[in-house]
């Protein structure tokens, strides 16, 4: 929108605002009343029936009194109301400043003689903060406790009413006022209402059904912002714009006629104090924070808006904590600046979004001028610089303005919607045209491969058993996609009509044992067995054959690509002119909430993570329209976890007019669940672990992996891989990432549990390459990822590349160990020296031996074979033997080592494993105490492992130390022979160290070496 029409339009608002203001005080004001004169008011002369006057002009003042009647004092001073009191105050005293003012206000109303039909009344609207009203000398009434001193000083804000005998010609009417000196506006801050009875209620009723009015609109749209956010959309923006009319609303209701006060008189004065103040600062605030979220791509570009949007929400946060600790020296003129700047702020932001084009904003800046009006005009009231009555209609347009807003936003989106849905509805009918084409182009060039594929593995007698196997493989992948295929024809044959059936009288048993014969190919790798109860005596159906077979077939088919293990059960029974058959598994099953959707086409139960991913989701939905067509209908009943059972009804057809051969029970063969290949030194080729539901990908990744010399075990679920990962030592693992139960991601984040990504390497295979899938593969730790169908020499690269990776690794490791136990420390060196030395002045036959035992103790260190990953158990006894041998010598009565060896057979340990942890709890634990203490060296063979244990009572270690004892990676730190220690037991068994301590108790440090 150009600037000069959006200016004209501007303009124009607050012209028809200004209008309607001026109106409305004209109905309020009425004809020309008189006022009080120099503390009189004469109204002997006027009709003043029906009308509530105010008792504006100049009143007589009693600074620093409190009197009952203006006749008790002869020194009265003239203030003008409404007005402020503070400077006649202030210029009476001589204290600066004072904590506490108090006063009286005094007028006579001159009354005519004439009988009145009824009392008169005076409305007190609003007087800070306490008062008291003396007529003719009498108390009539008062709010708060009024006194000289501030403690006895009691304030209270809420309106009162009081009424006057009609009898009375001269009112003295004298009210004592008292109010802290901090506080923003103090003395008779509102017109005091004077007339009779019926004419002052009328007044005030009509002022509170406008405020009750004002607010109930305001807490409809709260109410209404609320349910949205709540029910339909979680958008921040609803949340704000509810804050802001709750809190506008109650804002409404604390001030002008306290509405709230009225119907909760008990509340205190300071708790109205602080609602009244945060509930207006509150609801422009969060108004500001309302136009921020909402608009706040248009706000990108000018970011002197934005910082001033977050500077004054910063003064918010500080005016509330001010608020609530009294402070009312600063958050005094915080109120009026957040009061006046922010809608300022907020209309010139407006403005500028509305000059930039953006659709709606202008109903925006028009609801925003509507509130900023209705708040220029509350601070000339609150100044005391305009007597103004309450006025609705600024808050109630500003409403309208966000309704049209809205609504218009509506609209819009629902066109939007509409034209989306339309693209979408154009889009999928290019899709299905497109799918059905390809269908047909590549259905012949398929049945062509499968034929001569056929041919060649029933003619050709030369090939070899690989090859046969291969062959077999690519026979049933031909007819997987074979099947695909047919489901996309059919599909846009059933959306066009085009399939037309051949009715006649079926044996659907026959049908069933057909189907089951067909799917038995999808069952390798699966401990599943068929059966089908159908009765000999169970009459025809009356259907397609062929479409009969498609129906069962994608059913069956179903069940077995979601079940695991157990049996898939076909059976028939007679209901009425229906014959209904059921197809029952022990799958997955399917969440209750995709039952819905589940016949829809393209549907899939969660594909995306833990479904097999096998075909398009079109096989339910196919079946669904093949029964309709049939006159039947199709029905799922499942539970997560237990199975599926997919019900159908046929209608029949003729009775059997002769028995058939009941069907047995089908068992399903049998294949087992790994197969591990054999080759030549498969000790050093690297072994790798291949993880998929599906058999037919298992074979084809397994025979492209052993062709170029890699030792393959295959498993079919993520739960069998984790067992075999505790059975042996890997260097890869390939898993598929679409897989029931367990998918791909959780078994990876399983596995990194235990291994680094350095470790133990992870290929995952996956149908889809979209970002957030090959984001989500790296988080959950896979080191690679490539997408089916797999490319063989893209897999052979990768692979290779990973398996170098992981045994670079597992040499660098082994090396850090040998280099560890090469770097002697030069003091042990010096020690054992000296301790030879001293001995052969003293005992030179145990000098010959300490000798020795330091010989072996270095032939040992130094020998090429501790390079090895593995090494006899006898030999790394030796070393420790020796290095033992060696401490006793030098620590004679200070250390002690005890010995607890079970083995029978000989065990195969890592290269120095033992003595590092011997060495450690020499070191670090008896020999850190003076006295010295005992080492056990413990190793007890069981059936299936050796358990391997060094026990020490010395200084132990501190928990926090203990925590992360086995973290250190910088080979500067101490404990880095513990580290290199746990990672190669890792690496070899799948567990590495166990480490239990308790200070000044001991420590004891263990590992478990598998038979």
């Amino acid at each position: 929108m150009n600037r000069k029409k959006l200016i004209v339009l501007t303009g124009s608002l607050l012209v028809v605002l200004l209008s309607f203001r001026l109106i409305w005080l004209s109905h309020h004001t009425g004809e020309h009343l008189p006022t009080v004169q120099n503390g009189v008011l004469d109204l002997r002369e006027t009709d003043f029936t029906n009308q509530a006057l105010r008792l504006d002009g100049e009143w007589q003042f009693y600074p620093w009194e409190l009197i009952e009647s203006a006749k008790s004092s002869s020194n009265p001073q003239i203030i003008t109301l409404p007005g402020k009191w503070k400077e006649t105050l202030s210029a009476s005293t001589d204290e600066e400043n004072p904590p506490y003012l108090y006063g009286t206000y005094s007028v006579k109303i001159l009354l005519n003689e004439n009988e009145w039909a009824e009392p008169f009344a005076l409305y007190v609207k609003d007087i800070r903060s306490a008062s008291k009203v003396f007529i003719n000398g009498q108390e009539m009434m008062g709010q708060g406790s009024v006194a000289e001193q501030e403690n006895g000083f009691v304030g209270k804000v809420k309106p009162y009413m009081l009424q006057i005998d009609s009898t009375l010609q001269e009112i003295d009417l004298v009210i004592q006022v008292a109010d802290k000196a901090g506080n923003r506006m103090s003395g008779i801050k509102e017109p005091i209402q004077f007339g009779n009875l019926s004419a002052i209620e009328r007044s005030r009723t009509v002022s509170m059904l406008y405020q009750i009015l004002s607010a109930s609109v305001l807490v409809l749209h709260f109410i209404f912002a609320v349910i949205i956010y709540i029910g339909f959309s979680r958008r921040m923006e609803l949340l704000y714009l509810a804050v802001v009319f709750g809190s506008a609303a109650f804002s409404i209701l604390l001030d002008d006629d306290r509405v709230l006060l009225m119907l909760f008189p008990g509340i205190p004065d300071s708790v109205w104090s602080l609602l009244f103040y945060s509930s207006y600062v509150t609801s422009v605030i969060f108004l500001m924070l309302f136009f921020k979220r909402l608009l706040a791509k248009s706000l990108t570009s000018s970011k002197w808006l934005t910082v001033n949007f977050q500077l004054f929400l910063i003064l918010y946060i500080l005016y509330i904590v001010l608020l609530l600790a009294g402070v009312r020296s600063v958050w005094s003129p915080l109120f009026s600046i957040i009061m006046l700047v922010v809608p300022m702020l907020i209309a010139i932001s407006l403005f500028y979004i509305v000059r930039k084009g953006t659709t709606g904003a202008i109903y925006l800046l028009f609801a925003m001028i509507c509130i900023a009006n209705n708040i220029a005009w509350a601070s000339l009231k609150s100044n005391q610089l305009l007597i103004l009555p309450y006025y609705p209609f600024d808050l109630i347009l500003a409403v309208i303005f966000f309704a049209v807003f809205w609504f218009k936003q509506f609209f819009q989106v629902t066109e939007e919607s509409q034209a989306l849905a339309d693209r979408l509805q154009r889009t999928n009918d290019r899709k299905d045209e497109f799918l059905a084409n390809t269908s047909h182009e590549l259905r012949n060039p398929l049945h062509g491969i499968m034929n001569i594929s056929q041919t060649i593995y029933e003619t050709e007698n030369q090939l070899s058993e690989e090859n046969r196997k291969n062959m077999e493989t690519l026979l049933t992948v031909s007819k997987r996609m074979s099947i695909i295929l047919n489901d996309l024809m059919d599909v846009q044959k059933l959306k066009e009509g085009g399939i037309q059936l051949h009715l006649t009288d079926v044996d659907i048993s026959a049908v069933a044992s057909s189907v089951i014969d067909t799917v038995r190919f999808m069952t390798k790798g699966k401990d599943i067995s068929f059966h089908i109860a159908i009765s000999h005596k169970f009459p025809y159906v009356y259907g397609d054959e062929n479409r009969l077979f498609q129906i069962l077939f994608n059913l069956i088919h179903n069940a077995v690509k979601y079940t695991e293990c157990g049996e898939i059960g076909v059976t028939a029974k007679m209901d009425g002119k229906f014959a209904v058959i059921e197809v029952k598994d022990a799958g997955i099953g399917i969440a209750q909430e995709a039952l819905t959707t589940i016949f829809q086409p393209y549907e899939q139960v969660d594909a995306s993570m833990t479904a097999m991913g096998n075909g398009l989701g079109l096989g339910l939905a196919i079946c669904d329209e093949l029964v309709q067509l049939h006159g039947g209908q199709l029905t799922v009943d499942s539970v997560v976890n237990e199975g599926s059972t997919f019900t159908f009804t046929i209608p029949f057809g003729k009775a059997r007019t002769e028995p058939i051969t009941a069907y047995r029970a089908i068992e399903s063969f049998k294949v087992p669940l790994t197969e591990q290949t054999s080759a030549i030194n498969l000790e050093k080729q690297p072994k790798i672990l291949i993880v998929d539901d599906d058999p037919v990908n298992v074979s084809i990744i397994e025979q492209i992996m052993t062709a170029n010399e890699f030792t393959v075990q295959t498993c079919l679920s993520g739960e069998a891989a984790l067992e075999l990962l505790n059975k042996g030592k890997w260097d890869l693992v390939i898993t598929d990432v679409m897989m029931p139960r367990m998918s791909g991601y959780e078994l990876t984040e399983k596995i990194r549990e235990r291994f680094t990504i350095a470790e133990l390497p992870i290929l995952l295979l996956t149908a889809r390459s979209q970002l957030e899938d090959v984001q989500t593969g790296f988080h959950y730790g896979a080191n690679d990822y490539i997408t089916k169908p797999v490319d063989r020499v893209e897999l052979i690269i990768r692979v290779k590349a990973l398996t170098n990776l992981r045994k670079a690794l597992t040499e660098r490791i082994a090396m850090e160990a040998a280099w560890l136990q090469a770097q002697i420390q030069p003091h042990f060196l010096f020690n054992t020296l000296n301790t030879i030395a001293a001995l052969s002045h003293e005992d030179p036959k145990k000098m010959m031996k300490l000798i020795e035992q330091f010989g072996n103790y270095l032939n040992i260190s130094f020998a090429t074979r501790n390079l090895q990953e593995l090494v006899p158990l006898d030999q790394e006894l030796q070393l420790v033997k020796s290095y033992v041998y060696i401490e006793l010598e030098r620590f004679c009565d200070r250390l002690t080592v005890e010995w607890d060896v079970q083995v029978s057979s000989n065990v195969m340990v890592p290269p120095l494993a033992i003595q590092t942890l011997v060495e450690n709890a020499i070191k670090h634990g008896v020999l850190k105490k003076a006295e010295g203490g005992t080492v056990t060296i413990s190793i007890i063979a069981h059936s299936e492992a050796v358990d391997i244990a060094i026990m020490d009572d010395g200084v132990g270690i501190a928990a926090e130390k203990l925590k992360n004892l086995l973290n250190k990676a910088d080979e500067n730190q101490s404990g880095i022979g513990l580290v290199n220690t746990d990672k190669r037991l890792r690496q070899l068994f799948g567990t590495g160290l166990r480490i239990s301590s308790e200070v000044n108790k001991g420590t004891t440090m263990s590992f478990t070496v598998p038979l």
